[in-house]
């Protein structure tokens, strides 16, 4: 028994001796913080509490820069009511000198080996709702809205929209508050997020179209019918026009529903002629070949399948190169703007525009023609009236503005005052068929018809290629 006393005696005498210095110097040197605390990374065991406060309080009142894009904006945190808590982070140090933690100081001490400081974080007051007030002001300053598209009318083009730019308040909330609490950085950049321009829409289309037929000396009719969507840009679109040629297409669906096989080479001469030399002797042939061997009776038949599909002003009167009776249609009752039209073969670029569109749905497996006459179109045959039109080699008008290797078909027409063409082209974001009839009393220029319609044609491609890459 007395041995194990003696050797408790002994176990303690060295360890006054082991720790002896370690506490002495502690006693000495001690500061506002026990030994191997750290406050946000600063020792401060040595320092009384006034020069704690004052350290602490200077690091962090110093201003902070604020980056928003390019712009630099200073932020002091007394703005927002930002206070370095000493308090609380000194009573949190305290609760570290217990004897436990000492022993362990002193023994790496003793042993010559670093150990590991104890670290308390940053303790501090914020205002928030004058931080978020302050960021919300900075917002209103720098914040950009997007730029629409707008129409150049000077050269009839689109200046594509902006994007727009907006500060992300919670998450530049975030970095600016990890500003203000890291003394040795002070800086943020604010979180901005982009924001999309509005699409350009067929209204600034249909603004540059008129932009354009308003400097045309007589008068001008266009329809455009994009046919995924079912936009539509239309300006004098229901003004009477002379049909001539273009009539054809829808003279060319009516005898494919008549039709229950495919064309002989008969047939096949009669289509080729009307399509690709505008024959009227072959148009009426195929008019006999709707009446049963009347052509009379096949402008009869005919004029009541362009009734079935909403086409009201649309109409031959009589065999093509034959005098007929006076048809009155809403389009040719309203007198002004006048076009002097054919009086036995009338349509308006709107309708015409409209039958394209039906045949191309009709292509596609769907649309007016298919609904309207069941059973007697197929799809098929929408597609081989497509084929047929490709018959028209003509380059001019329409597809003179589009650029090169673009699938396009149209069929146009033309007599001293009026041209017209209709058109169907695969454009950036699908089909749109474009219908442009054009009207100068006297006299109209080829050449100067088919610049107009080629630039006519040029707006509209480019749109459709704006809207593609919206």
């Amino acid at each position: 028994m007395r041995k194990l006393f003696l050797a408790l005696l002994l176990l303690l005498a060295c360890g006054c001796a082991l720790f002896a210095p370690s506490y002495i110097r502690y006693q000495r040197t001690r500061g506002a913080t026990p030994p191997g605390v750290q406050l946000v990374g600063y020792d401060f065991s040595q320092a009384d509490t006034a020069t704690v406060a004052s350290t602490l309080n200077r690091l962090y009142s110093e201003p902070v820069a604020i980056h928003y894009a390019d712009q630099r904006i200073f932020l002091r945190p007394q703005m927002v009511k930002f206070q370095v808590d000493v308090e609380a982070m000194l009573a949190e140090a305290r609760q570290h000198e217990r004897l436990d933690h000492l022993l362990r100081i002193w023994t790496f001490e003793a042993l010559h080996r670093d150990q590991p400081p104890v670290e308390i974080p940053l303790r501090y007051h914020l205002d928030r709702d004058a931080l978020d007030n302050w960021l919300a002001d900075i917002a209103v300053r720098y914040d950009r809205p997007p730029t629409p598209a707008r129409a150049m009318r000077t050269n009839f083009t689109i200046i594509p929209g902006l994007p727009g730019r907006q500060m992300d308040l919670p998450a530049s909330r975030t970095r600016v508050i990890a500003a203000l609490t890291d003394p040795r950085t002070r800086t943020a950049n604010l979180v901005l997020r982009e924001t999309a321009p509005p699409p350009a829409n067929i209204a600034l289309l249909t603004e540059l179209l008129q932009a354009r037929i308003a400097q045309f000396p007589g008068v001008a009719g266009l329809f455009l019918h994009h046919i995924p969507t079912g936009d539509e840009a239309a300006i004098n679109a229901d003004v009477a026009f002379s049909a001539m040629s273009t009539m054809k297409i829808a003279l060319l669906a009516e005898v494919y529903r008549k039709l229950d096989a495919a064309p002989d080479a008969t047939i096949t001469a009669q289509i080729t002629e009307t399509i690709a030399l505008a024959g009227n002797r072959a148009a009426n042939e195929l008019l006999a070949l709707i009446g049963d061997g009347s052509a009379t009776e096949g402008v009869r038949i005919f004029n009541s399948s362009l009734r079935t599909l909403g086409l009201k002003n649309s109409f031959i009167a009589a065999p093509y190169d034959q005098p007929g009776p006076r048809v009155a249609t809403n389009a040719n009752r309203q007198g002004q703007p006048s076009t002097r039209p054919d009086p036995y073969v009338q349509t308006t670029p709107r309708e015409m525009g409209l039958m394209l569109s039906m045949i191309v749905a009709c292509g596609q497996g769907g649309g007016a023609l298919l609904a309207a006459f069941p059973n007697q179109v197929t799809q098929a045959e929408c597609q081989q009236l497509l084929d047929w039109m490709r018959l028209n080699d003509v380059t001019a008008l329409i597809v003179s503005g589009l650029p090169k290797g673009v699938r396009a078909i149209h069929k146009h027409g033309y007599v001293a005052e009026t041209h017209g063409d209709v058109a169907v082209i695969w454009g950036p974001v699908g089909p749109y068929v474009l219908s442009v009839f054009l009207h100068r009393p006297g006299w109209l220029e080829w050449d100067f018809s088919s610049a107009t319609m080629g630039e006519l044609s040029r707006i509209a491609w480019d749109y459709f290629a704006l809207v593609s890459r919206q």
